[in-house]
């Protein structure tokens, strides 16, 4: 484990925890206490510490999300989009979804009925409506139409992974990392144009 915590930059105490919540598969036993761990557990902790560190995920919703990875149905499509789904925070109470119904029919987009970032979505325009702010609930279409650009470019990265599970490594790499680009890129690009507008 010493060797791993090397390769890996995880604490032993952190590896040891992430065994416990099953986010990590044990080691090959080579005696009752020693065992060997393989490049698939270096590339596992690099996934968690993303998904932790970067993306905020609570270890509960890792631990959800591998255990959805293992139950994986035989319909390659269907194990994708449930991991996509993993990814997407419920929100607390239920908001009316017929904004966002409105605007997927708008826009043409066929997305499934019980997709989760439906209910996301629809929560967060109740937020803004609620708090008196119109104007932020207008900029929806031109954050859709951004984020179709980007889907257009990252769905494809899917088809140059042979295999399932790295497949599923990428939706989860593109929702979280990419979330948080997207998210510093945002904040940049906001000072960037009120720097500019001050000059």
């Amino acid at each position: 484990m010493g060797e791993l915590s090397e390769r890996s930059g995880v604490a032993i105490p952190t590896i040891r925890f992430y065994q416990r919540e099953g986010l990590l598969p044990a080691g090959r036993l080579t005696s009752p206490n020693q065992a060997v761990y393989d490049e698939s557990h270096v590339r596992r902790l690099g996934l968690i510490r993303a998904m932790v560190e970067v993306g905020e995920m609570p270890i509960a919703a890792v631990g959800a999300l591998f255990k959805r990875l293992r139950e994986k149905d035989a319909d390659e499509y269907v194990t994708l989009g449930l991991t996509q789904y993993a990814l997407v925070r419920e929100p607390e109470q239920p908001a009316d979804e017929s904004a966002v119904d409105e605007l997927l029919s708008e826009l043409g987009w066929e997305v499934r009925a019980h997709h989760p970032a439906r209910a996301a979505l629809a929560s967060t325009i109740a937020t803004l409506h609620r708090l008196g702010r119109p104007e932020l609930v207008a900029l929806l279409r031109p954050y859709a139409l951004a984020a179709h650009e980007l889907a257009e470019r990252e769905v494809p990265m899917l088809v140059n992974d042979d295999d399932l599970d790295e497949k599923a490594e990428t939706v989860v790499l593109i929702n979280v990392l990419g979330d948080a680009m997207l998210g510093a890129l945002r904040k940049l690009a906001q000072e960037d144009v009120t720097t500019r507008a001050r000059s």
